[in-house]
């Protein structure tokens, strides 16, 4: 560090106090560190370290302008101008504004004291060439490959820069420069040969392929090159029949195979008379033994594209699980697919290789739960869920966990555990405080326990807030007031449920109106002291059979009167 004028008492000065403002500049305390390398500052104005951490703090910290800070930024770049963290933070800061033009003296001063940052090159070449500055692009790229090495990266940017100078003769000559420093490599040639044919040279292209053909008749680079030398020259003959020797040939993978499909999709599209032969194709490819799904998966997308039916993409999708048993895509098509058509038994099946393979993807316990649920199988629906719950991944849909806290509270209570399911409504709430169905259900079994009814109504009127014409929520609303002997209200609600002004038939023909919503009606009527409208919905919420009505039902119709359920 040099200092304008002073002693070595000063120097001392200077050091205890830089030190003192590193350390609060550490500790976070920014305005007592920026206050002491002012101090340092006062000390020695020529101290670039001072001028540096002043100037990042000023920037930092956005007190006074942006430019205050850059210009003693750049006042520390000119005290000091060997020092190279200094000059990367005043280019990246330029950078990252989109000043390019400001940053370019600043990396080239960077690249001249450490010679070997081909990274600094790299960036001072892709700011000359963007602005125009082609031989000092191309010059940059030089001194890169002098450090690394000729590569197929840096001779096709300079043979791009030459084609863009109208330099032919120099862009060839960097690419021949390529083939000669490795001329065992054949790729490079074909390379080469691919630019000729771009640019039109076809013969001078062709000469090169045959060249290497006669070293290398199987190089997969040529054989591909030629496909595009005869699409250019439109020989489709010779075209076709080398595609189809590619795609044939059991020493070639998948990976080229679907890369050549996919092509052959794309001439369909543009041509859809092709489309019988390429499924053909598609066909006969798949009639031998398939090593993974990836030609299954592309006719599959295809498939869908045309809108070919979901019957035939579901098969292309169950030959894929067959190959790839946990391959997601198709584990999630075909529960979809089995899904919509309610076929739970296929569901089943489809989540138990979804949850075997991936068991930290809820959604596969989830559904292979509610498929069980609705066979019946409540005792195995209970146990996915549970193992599910066990083995989510934390980023886990908080939805998805509160409905399998909520469908477990429910089968609980279908077994006669309470405490169990109340817990797992409670558990059902956390995850999402405003699940509706839990809501609903939670506070419906409270009431037929004659329990918490406080509770049970608060929540079951935030259930009819939400969905006000839901006639299961509104029937729950109604019943925690007969509960609570609000009868008055009870009727308002229940009214909403099993309208007066409907006759019999009417009431009948109601779709969700189930016999059980209809006794209901006649409890609350019995107890409001409408015995005739009480008995008339008894009868018909037994006309209903639906096997949802409570045994007492035909005891309250030949007493006449409300009978409570024990």
């Amino acid at each position: 560090m040099f200092f304008c004028s002073g002693t070595l008492l000063a120097q001392t000065r200077f050091d205890y106090f830089y030190l003192e403002a590193d350390k609060s500049r550490l500790a976070g305390d920014y305005a007592s560190a920026m206050e002491l390398y002012q101090h340092c500052l006062d000390i020695n104005p020529c101290a670039a370290e001072a001028v540096y951490n002043l100037g990042l703090m000023k920037l930092f910290l956005r007190q006074d302008s942006i430019e205050v800070g850059i210009d003693m930024l750049k006042h520390a770049c000119a005290l000091d101008s060997c020092n190279p963290w200094y000059l990367e933070t005043l280019a990246s800061i330029y950078l990252n504004a989109r000043k390019t033009s400001e940053a370019v003296p600043f990396l080239e001063k960077l690249a001249k004291l450490q010679t070997k940052r081909t990274d600094v090159l790299s960036q001072l070449a892709s700011i000359y060439r963007d602005d125009g500055h082609t031989d000092r692009a191309i010059e940059v790229l030089n001194r890169i490959e002098v450090q690394e090495g000729k590569s197929v990266q840096l001779s096709m940017e300079k043979f791009t820069l030459y084609m863009s100078k109208e330099e032919g003769d120099s862009a060839f000559m960097e690419l021949q420069s390529l083939c000669d420093e490795y001329p065992h490599d054949l790729n490079y040639r074909v390379i080469m040969a691919n630019q000729y044919l771009e640019a039109g040279y076809s013969n001078k292209a062709m000469e090169i392929y045959n060249y290497v053909k006669q070293k290398d008749a199987r190089n997969l680079n040529l054989l591909l090159a030629m496909m595009n030398y005869y699409r250019t020259n439109k020989d489709n003959e010779h075209f076709v029949q080398l595609r189809d020797s590619l795609l044939y040939d059991s020493g070639n993978n998948n990976e080229l195979r679907v890369a050549l499909m996919r092509d052959y999709i794309d001439e369909v599209i543009q041509d859809s008379t092709k489309s019988n032969v390429m499924l053909q194709t598609f066909d006969s490819l798949l009639a031998l033994p398939q090593k993974d799904s990836q030609l299954l998966m592309l006719k599959a997308a295809y498939l869908t594209y045309i809108k070919a039916g979901d019957d035939k993409v579901a098969d292309l999708m169950n030959r894929v699980l067959e190959v790839e048993p946990g391959n997601q895509t198709a584990l999630w098509h075909l529960l979809q697919y089995y899904g919509a058509k309610n076929n739970m038994m296929a569901v089943e099946d489809i989540c138990r290789k979804g949850f075997n393979y991936h068991p930290e993807e809820l959604a596969y316990a989830y559904y292979l739960g509610r498929s069980l649920y609705q066979q019946d199988k409540n005792s195995e629906a209970a146990e996915v869920f549970l193992q599910g719950l066990r083995t989510k991944s934390e980023d886990a849909r908080p939805e998805l966990v509160s409905d399998m806290y909520a469908i477990l509270g429910d089968l609980y209570y279908q077994e006669n555990k309470p405490l169990e399911a109340f817990a797992a409504y409670d558990s059902s709430l956390v995850y999402k405080d405003d699940n509706i169905s839990c809501l609903n259900n939670y506070a419906y079994y409270l009431s037929t326990r004659n329990e918490q009814l406080d509770k049970a109504e608060e929540m079951s009127y935030r259930t009819i807030k939400a969905e006000p014409d839901n006639i299961t929520y509104l029937d729950t609303y109604a019943w925690i007031l007969f509960m609570k002997e609000d009868y008055t209200n009870a009727r308002i609600y229940i009214d909403r449920v099993v309208k007066p002004n409907l006759s019999d038939e009417e009431l009948l023909k109601v779709k969700d109106l189930q016999g059980n919503l209809i006794e209901h009606a006649g409890d609350i009527y019995a107890e409001c002291g409408s015995l005739d409208m009480a008995l008339r919905y008894w009868s018909l919420a037994i006309q209903k059979k639906d096997d949802t009505c409570t045994p007492l039902i035909k005891k309250k119709i030949r007493k006449k009167k409300y009978i409570k359920s024990e």
